[in-house]
């Protein structure tokens, strides 16, 4: 398996806080990232991943590869990686100590070195394999190399990068506007619903700008242990957005299971059909649970859509007059520290929920009354435009068009879950062409991508995760900023697929060594 090493070099400095806390800092130098942290600033608009992958090239664009088998030794695994960063020059050479600086007496050596987890930062036995260590292909580890003090120093607290997750909780400070009543709503999902999961973490500033002062939203997962949430976001994310939302600490909360969000959903007075959805609710302490709530099922997890749903909710609360916000007597109002609804959510559902459900103020009614009058039309908002008129209208289908059929490319398709299947080969080649023509090894991956579609050995669902794998490879190729690793990541996992394909599996074999060599060197 392949394996990314990033050198963590230097005094005791260097391993102040958590090794996160690199990202955290250098999100907030990003000017893509500046509407997170600055409540003057919008969120940056355009293509959300695209700063992500800035961020990973920025914290880990001196990282290395290496390859290694499942069954090495930590300790040899260490071995291996310092040589390497050593050869590479991403760690310091191995020297004789050098002489103490002036005024301190100190020689400046290796005191220790080990490889650690970015995540948890816990350093990995030596005598484990690296697959007992939960380890697996396209994973990032951390080289530490601590070496002698050379001051003393004055540390200031280093950034949680973890607590920047507690900005979940949308607008959990802002005050409502004038004094005057606030909606209340739960954002509801499950292990289903990656995409949203996956929404939720890289738009979070979008979230938090968009609800506003007059909403409070509280999204509701739960805490895992790391190796089962490893398992499940791994599967769901691109290596760069993995690598860097974990090192953050922002993977180790995930949805429930579905058991556990209907059950959550039920408390709310939810259909399980309904999710994922924002519930907005009417939290007086004389309602009942669930007796008045508004939903709204999510169906995109997209910036257009949440924007479409939080505007129109703004403007139909900007209707409502300034009023005088104190509470009623007796009344307690506090803020909510989502990781610890979330923990509580866990071991008592009823008492958390409850304890959300009646922590509204008295005026907060006018609120959820407002939006209720106007929940039709909202809704008819969210509604995308009709379709051109077409002869055939497929949503949410699995399209087949078998050898001999008649085929015309004026389809119109509508659903994320629609795929097309066995498409003319030469249409999607020829569309291949047309947007990475001038990419570097374009006519090697034209041939590569044609290989792949003509294949009768692949099964339709790996031919179609080949072809996207090829789409990748292009993309990454014709970006001058990508990450080489990334680069050499995917097609590893192409030659994986593409290996098992017999009637293409040779030439296509040969293509993908060739197209790495030219591209990565």
């Amino acid at each position: 398996m392949r394996l990314l090493v990033h050198v963590c070099e230097g005094d005791l400095v260097e391993f102040y806080g958590a090794y996160g806390s690199r990202f955290a800092w250098t999100q907030r130098a990003m000017d893509s990232f500046r509407g997170a942290f600055d409540p003057f600033l919008s969120p940056a608009d355009g293509d959300s991943s695209a700063r992500w992958r800035e961020l990973h090239d920025s914290e880990l664009g001196d990282a290395f590869e290496i390859s290694v088998p499942a069954s090495m030794t930590v300790a040899e695994c260490l071995a291996l990686a310092l040589r390497e960063a050593r050869r590479t020059g991403a760690a310091q050479p191995d020297e004789e100590p050098a002489a103490p600086a002036e005024g301190f007496p100190w020689h400046d050596r290796v005191l220790r070195t080990w490889l650690a987890d970015p995540v948890t930062d816990e350093e990995y036995e030596p005598g484990l394999s690296l697959e007992r260590t939960g380890l697996a292909d396209g994973d990032l580890i951390v080289l530490c190399i601590e070496r002698t003090a050379q001051g003393a120093y004055c540390l200031a607290p280093a950034p949680n990068p973890a607590v920047l997750l507690e900005r979940l909780q949308l607008a959990m400070n802002g005050s409502a506007p004038d004094g005057g009543p606030r909606l209340w709503g739960v954002l509801l999902y499950t292990t289903a619903d990656g995409e949203l999961a996956t929404y939720v973490r890289t738009h979070f500033e979008d979230l938090d700008a968009l609800s506003g002062p007059s909403t409070r939203v509280f999204v509701v997962e739960r805490q895992a242990r790391w190796a089962e949430a490893r398992a499940y976001w791994r599967g769901r994310l691109e290596p760069e957005l993995y690598r860097v939302l974990s090192s953050m600490r922002w993977l180790r909360w995930q949805p429930y299971e579905p058991q556990g969000a209907y059950a959550i959903a039920d408390r709310l007075g939810v259909a399980p059909e309904l999710l994922p959805c924002l519930v907005f609710f009417d939290g007086r302490p004389e309602q009942p649970w669930g007796g008045r709530r508004i939903v709204f099922p999510v169906e995109q997890a997209t910036p257009q859509y949440f924007r479409t749903l939080f505007g129109r909710v703004a403007r139909v609360l900007g209707t409502l007059p300034a009023q005088d916000g104190a509470r009623r007597p007796g009344e307690e109002f506090g803020p909510l520290d989502l990781l610890d609804l979330r923990a509580d959510i866990e071991n008592d559902s009823e008492a958390v929920l409850g304890s959300l459900l009646n922590s509204a103020r008295g005026l907060d009614d006018a609120a959820f009354a407002t939006v209720a009058a106007a929940e039709h039309s909202i809704r008819a908002a969210l509604r995308p435009a009709p379709a051109p008129s077409t002869d055939y209208h497929l949503d949410n289908c699995r399209v087949v068009l078998t050898s001999g059929s008649f085929m015309t490319e004026n389809f119109y398709f509508q659903g994320q879950n629609t795929t097309f299947i066995n498409r003319p080969v030469h249409t999607v080649v020829r569309d291949f062409q047309n947007q990475y023509g001038e990419a570097p090894g374009h006519e090697e991956l034209r041939q590569l991508l044609q290989l792949t579609l003509s294949s009768a050995d692949l099964a339709d669902s790996d031919r179609d995760e080949a072809a996207r794998t090829v789409h990748d490879l292009a993309r990454l190729a014709d970006d001058p900023a990508s990450d080489a690793s990334a680069f050499r990541l995917r097609a590893e996992r192409l030659r994986e697929m593409l290996a098992g394909a017999a009637d293409i599996a040779q030439p296509a074999l040969a293509i993908i060594a060739s197209v790495v060599a030219a591209v990565t060197g």
